[in-house]
C-alpha cells in the first residue's frame, strides 16, 4: 500500500511539472516564437533547418499528381529516416517517408547519375550496402514497387547535405497486382542523417 501511495505521489508530480512546463506563468499561451504568431500574413509555414541554413525537401510527380514535401514544423511532411554516404565504397542511401506515408528508398552512387534496372530484393542483397537499388511503397495500400527503370542524378554533394533529381518507372510485387507507377520530376535536397 505504501508503494502504491508513494507511486501515485510520484506520477502525480511528474504530471503537475510537465503541464507547469507546458504554460508560462503568467497564462499566456501566445509567445514571440509560437508558429502561429510568428508566420507571415501569407501563411508561409516555419520550416526545419540544418545547420547549413537550407531547407529540406523530396518532391515528385507520380502518374500525374505532384507531390511537394518538406521538413516542416507545422506540417511534418517529410521525415528523414537515412541519408548517408559510404565514402569509401562510393555508395549513397537515401530513405525517406512523405506526408502520404510513401517511401522511397534509393542505394546509388554517390556522383553522377546511376541507372537502375528491373530490381527485386533479396535476402543478401537487402543488408549489401554495395547494391545498387529503387523502392517505393505507397502509404495507401501499403505495398512495396521496386524499380523497372528509375534514375537517380546527383548534383551537389557536400560533407553535410546532398541533392538531385530522380525519375523512372516502379512495379509492384507481382503478388500484389503487378501494378506499374511512373514517377517524374523528383528532386530532392536532404542533409545526412544515419539511422
Amino acid at each position: 500500500m505504501k508503494h502504491l501511495k508513494l507511486s501515485t505521489a510520484i506520477i502525480s508530480s511528474a504530471c503537475l511539472l510537465f503541464f507547469s512546463a507546458c504554460n508560462d506563468s503568467t497564462g499566456n499561451k501566445t509567445t514571440k516564437s509560437d508558429a502561429k504568431t510568428s508566420a507571415s500574413s501569407s501563411n508561409t509555414a516555419a520550416s526545419y533547418t540544418n545547420l547549413t541554413g537550407s531547407k529540406e525537401n523530396f518532391s515528385y510527380t507520380i502518374n500525374g499528381e505532384r507531390v511537394e514535401t518538406a521538413a516542416d514544423v507545422q506540417n511534418g511532411g517529410l521525415f528523414i529516416n537515412e541519408v548517408s554516404n559510404d565514402a569509401a565504397s562510393g555508395m549513397l542511401k537515401i530513405e525517406v517517408t512523405t506526408k502520404s506515408s510513401n517511401v522511397f528508398v534509393f542505394q546509388v552512387a554517390n556522383n553522377g547519375t546511376t541507372s537502375i534496372g528491373k530490381y527485386q530484393p533479396s535476402l543478401s542483397g537487402f543488408m549489401d550496402k554495395k547494391t545498387i537499388k529503387a523502392s517505393y511503397m505507397d502509404g495507401k495500400i501499403n505495398n512495396n514497387f521496386y524499380s523497372d527503370s528509375v534514375t537517380v542524378t546527383i548534383t551537389n554533394i557536400s560533407s553535410s547535405r546532398v541533392s538531385g533529381t530522380f525519375s523512372g518507372t516502379f512495379t509492384q510485387d507481382k503478388s500484389h497486382g503487378n501494378k506499374t507507377v511512373t514517377i517524374t520530376d523528383g528532386s530532392f535536397n536532404l542533409p545526412f542523417i544515419k539511422s
